[in-house]
């Protein structure tokens, strides 16, 4: 342009830059390109507004107000924050993966795996999963789905970095839905609280759905049996008559083994009123090897043509247990062993017994049909047998007949009744081992027991209501309570009304109180009777009743001053829970 521009040269190119700042208005979200138009316009307003010397008369300027664009880049600074601030105290453990990679983790994520964040970031995530096949998501289709599109919930396992293993609810979702390549980000929730909950649930649904069914059966087996014992006595009576007065040989031996038959039939029916009681031990102290040899005398005609090894290792401490159980329990499992060598040509039996680690074991080994592996976990269900009918495999001689009682009486007496242990080890073919272990209880305290004892503040020298009225029992706890380091002063009391008398006319710190007494008053009414004179006075329950052992929780929950003890009970556990009480 030359010479002074005319109105309306100037009117032109002020429309021309209107249409410029229009069109910056409309690139507003591209700052650069709109700095870039501006910067334009405002060099050819320069050239467009001059005299003839080429100096600027005026200048035609555009103002853009960014006020808002600035707001907005503060504002998203702002919230950017935030997120990282949320992101590094959230609750649960968050995380970004790229490419099975971790490019992100919060604090939480690296607390619950125990890893820090820099152990974490740039990791594979396969350092999370216990094995490969976890990882790998074998055989799980909300696994296939997180791994093909990024997103879902699955519960998963994660491996701590001190090699606990962690139940895991994991969420994931891409950060780009149509390009997972760019990553996803996830939630990681710690649920093994929750699972070990549900399973304890799912166990404790079990064992009272287990309890029930072994109630209904013990009730019907129980009358059952019973009854079919009333007809059993009139078939042996009538058969022993008749077998004194017959002279002749081959009806004497017919009535003979209709009287074998009977008595068989009767152990039978013992077997199974034994299971329909729930009867508490009588406890006395035995030496096991008498048991186990009282059991070969009780078997010996069965045992006829079996090789009976026995190994009873010297210093073996007497047992505190009921003998009967024991013996029914050593009966049943060398009547066991007895039926599985049926069709071995070279029967072996082995019995052995010794002590270790505080415990009496007992093992019976044959050399038998041995029980499958698919069954071993079931021996010990009421009615489950392998003989008989149930024979598959041809194992047995075809009169050996089986209850399905035995094992479940084995296991009631040793592992319900006195918390011992039992194990299996059988294989087909070879022969079965069963190993039974219980408790040593003394009739003191050890020097390591008493060492354990005063490591607590001792109570000494209170009075004490024993009541209890087994002997062997008694006689333990009135030992160990008046000696060292306690020296208690013990009154005993055999049964419920001599322990009511006792309690009226003398003053007591506490009393021991067994569940099961003999007479009309049982351990329940002496409690009863005691709280309506005294509601402060520690009381400790000993028993062993599974119904009794049902109601104590509610009493518990009532009774602040009331503990409980299962029997067969340790003399430090006893020691112990009775100095507990005694805290004021």
């Amino acid at each position: 342009m030359t010479g002074k521009p005319t109105y309306e040269e100037l009117e032109k190119r002020v429309k021309e830059l209107e249409q410029e700042v229009t069109k910056l208005k409309q690139a507003e979200e591209d700052p650069k390109e709109s700095e870039e138009r501006f910067r334009l316009a405002f060099e050819n307003a320069n050239d467009g507004v001059c005299d003839e010397k080429g100096d600027p008369l005026c200048f035609i300027s555009h103002v853009q107000d960014i006020s808002q664009r600035k707001m907005a880049e503060k504002a998203l600074r702002e919230s950017e924050g935030e997120l990282l601030s949320v992101f590094r105290a959230a609750p649960i453990g968050i995380g970004v993966v790229i490419d099975r990679i971790f490019t992100k983790v919060n604090a939480r994520l690296c607390e619950m795996t125990g890893y820090s964040e820099e152990e974490l970031t740039g990791q594979s995530a396969r350092i999370l999963y216990p094995s490969n096949e976890d990882y790998e998501y074998v055989g799980c289709e909300k696994y296939k789905q997180i791994r093909n599109y990024g997103t879902g919930t699955v519960e998963t396992r994660w491996k701590h970095k001190d090699g606990n293993i962690v139940d895991i609810l994991l969420s994931s979702t891409p950060l780009d839905l149509n390009d997972l390549s760019k990553g996803v980000t996830f939630t990681a929730l710690d649920i093994t609280n929750r699972k070990q909950a549900e399973e304890e649930k799912r166990k404790a649904l079990e064992f009272a759905a287990e309890q029930s069914k072994h109630s209904l059966i013990g009730q019907v087996a129980g009358k059952m049996a019973h009854d079919f014992n009333n007809v059993l006595m009139g078939i042996m009576g009538n058969a022993q008559l008749a077998i004194m007065d017959c002279d002749n040989i081959k009806t004497k031996k017919k009535l003979e083994r209709i009287d074998e038959f009977a008595e068989r039939g009767r152990d039978i029916t013992n077997t199974l009123i034994s299971f329909s009681k729930d009867q508490e031990p009588k406890q006395t102290y035995f030496k096991i090897e008498d048991k186990m040899e009282l059991a070969l005398k009780m078997l010996e005609k069965e045992l006829t043509g079996i090789q009976v090894s026995r190994n009873y290792k010297p210093g073996i401490p007497k047992l505190l247990a009921d003998p009967g159980m024991i013996q029914d329990v050593l009966v049943n499992l060398v009547l066991n062993s007895i039926h599985a060598m049926s069709k071995v040509e070279n029967p072996t039996l082995t019995l052995k017994a010794y002590s270790q680690d505080d415990k009496i074991y007992c093992e019976i080994e044959d050399n038998g049909c041995g029980i499958p592996k698919a069954h071993q976990a079931s021996i010990y269900t009421p009615s489950f047998t392998l003989k008989g009918s149930h024979d598959k495999t041809g194992s047995y001689k075809s009169d050996i007949k089986g209850t399905g009682f035995g094992m479940s009486n084995v296991k009631k007496y040793i592992v319900d009744k006195h918390k011992g242990e039992i194990s299996l080890e059988s294989e087909v073919g070879k022969g079965t081992r069963i190993t039974i272990a219980l408790q040593i209880i003394k009739d003191h305290l050890s020097s390591d027991e008493k060492k354990e004892a005063v490591k607590s503040q001792i109570h000494d020298k209170r009075r004490v209501l024993l009541v209890e009225d087994e002997p062997a029992i008694a006689d333990v706890q009135y030992q160990i309570l008046t000696q060292e380091p306690f020296n208690h002063i013990v009154s005993i009391a055999a049964n419920g009304q001599i322990a009511v008398d006792i309690f009226d006319r003398n003053k007591f710190d506490i009393v021991s109180l067994d569940y099961m007494l003999p007479g009309e008053i049982n351990g329940l009414d002496v409690y009863n009777h005691i709280r309506e004179k005294d509601k402060d006075i520690p009381v400790m329950f000993i028993s062993g009743n599974i119904e009794f052992l049902e109601s104590m929780k509610a009493l518990t929950e009532k009774d602040p001053n009331l503990g409980h003890l299962s029997k067969p009970v340790t003399n430090l556990e006893y020691v112990n829970k009775i100095n507990e009480l005694l805290i004021p």
